[in-house]
């Protein structure tokens, strides 16, 4: 089911805004408004009929570039794996069938925080999650098509990234996959045995992960990087991927990375020009919360100062008219006295000061208890222009137009 919600930006013209500038207008008639299908900011797509109980749990874009976009939805309980198509005038299509794991791949249940990638190279995703015992499975692929490969050794994935790894790995992007304080190649083709893995060391003590992110070198290859339960941010050769004997690692201080990240953190990287940055993302089981952005030419350093964003559980990284920023999901704040109810919160990323205030709040105009808005967020290429899309409790919205970006649609 899809539904026109109106308005949605609570920074500027919420729903109250626009019945203001009615009132002021006598140009403006009530009855010009009363269907505002053509003129509305966000579609909410609900949970189609399917077995899943728990749609939205974690959203991703489904291409790359094109016509339109194609966003991926997981449902979990039971798992499911949707993709809903997006048509250049803002249709959007959700497929009558969804691709049952349980059936395909026998996962009934998918984790309280599965991951879900893009692959920056291409049109896969790539859902990482348990599979049985002492084994992960990676299931990638697009339109539908997935192929499932199993990570022997690790029986659940604490962080997971896209990365370029060195040879013998023979396609450009594949996942890393950590649990504890190792990391496991995920080999697409000829898959070796043993499963590679490789322990993470920090001079002699041992590295548990918190969140993986993958650093362009300008190379064939990408190094990672590794942000630790403890705090610090470590840089690793991309050999890990392959297996290895440990180097020494570069290292920034524990007091400088504050935030000690849990599962569902996230290494956020982007270049600007030749100099390479990454946003952290990191939250805790006690709902703390942070953002920072380093810059990992050389040494990692810590770009003006980090921000404690309490309640943050995700991110995604939005490029718009020469600016970035970060779009982030609090899906247990309280909107209008609603527990629960979520926001998303934008900040622009400045690559000289660092992450600053927010600059819009996003939230359903008739905000709900326990609705969880912002528990997933996407940007979504969308005919060339970056979309933002947010999940909630069994509910998809895509914003075709925000106070930051204008009218996305053909016709509108």
């Amino acid at each position: 089911m899809i539904r026109n919600t109106g308005i949605r930006s609570s920074r500027s013209l919420g729903l109250a805004s626009l019945s203001t500038l009615l009132v002021a207008s006598s140009a403006c008639s009530w009855t010009t408004f009363d269907d505002l299908e053509g003129d509305t900011w966000v579609t909410s797509t609900e949970k189609p009929d399917n077995d899943s109980s728990n749609w939205g749990v974690a959203i991703q874009r489904g291409q790359a570039s094109g016509t339109g976009g194609r966003l991926v939805v997981m449902g979990a309980n039971q798992s499911l794996y949707s993709e809903l198509q997006v048509t250049s005038d803002g249709d959007i299509t959700v497929p009558a069938t969804q691709l049952q794991l349980n059936s395909q791949f026998g996962i009934g249940n998918l984790d309280p925080q599965p991951i879900l990638l893009a692959d920056p190279a291409s049109n896969d995703v790539a859902l990482v999650t348990s599979s049985g015992s002492a084994s992960i499975a990676v299931l990638k692929g697009s339109n539908g098509n997935l192929v499932v490969h199993q990570v022997f050794g690790p029986a659940s994935a604490d962080a997971a990234t896209y990365m370029v790894p060195p040879a013998p790995a023979s396609e450009i992007s594949q996942t890393l996959v950590a649990e504890g304080d190792k990391v496991y190649g995920t080999f697409f083709v000829n898959p070796q045995n043993p499963q590679p893995s490789c322990p993470l060391k920090d001079g002699t003590s041992a590295v548990m992960v918190g969140a993986l992110g993958a650093l362009p070198t300008g190379g064939a290859t990408n190094d990672v990087i590794v942000w630790s339960t403890t705090g610090k941010v470590l840089v690793y050769p991309g050999s890990v991927f392959n297996g290895c004997v440990m180097q020494t690692a570069t290292t920034v201080s524990a007091a400088e990375t504050s935030g000690k990240p849990g599962k569902g953190s996230q290494i956020l990287p982007f270049t600007n020009g030749t100099n390479k940055f990454a946003v952290l993302q990191g939250h805790d089981m006690s709902g703390n919360g942070f953002l920072a952005l380093f810059n990992f030419d050389g040494v990692p350093t810590l770009v003006g100062s980090a921000r404690t964003e309490n309640g943050i559980k995700t991110a995604a990284l939005m490029e718009l008219a020469g600016k970035r920023y970060v779009v982030a999901g609090f899906p247990d704040a309280i909107v209008d006295g609603n527990a629960g109810a979520g926001q998303v919160q934008v900040f622009e990323v400045d690559t000289t000061t660092g992450i600053g205030n927010s600059v819009m709040t996003l939230h359903d105009a008739q905000p709900e208890g326990k609705q969880a808005f912002g528990r997933s967020v996407t940007v979504m290429p969308f005919d060339g222009k970056p979309l933002i899309v947010v999940a909630a409790d069994n509910e998809v919205f895509t914003y075709f137009r925000t106070t930051l970006y204008d009218e996305t649609r053909l016709g509108r």
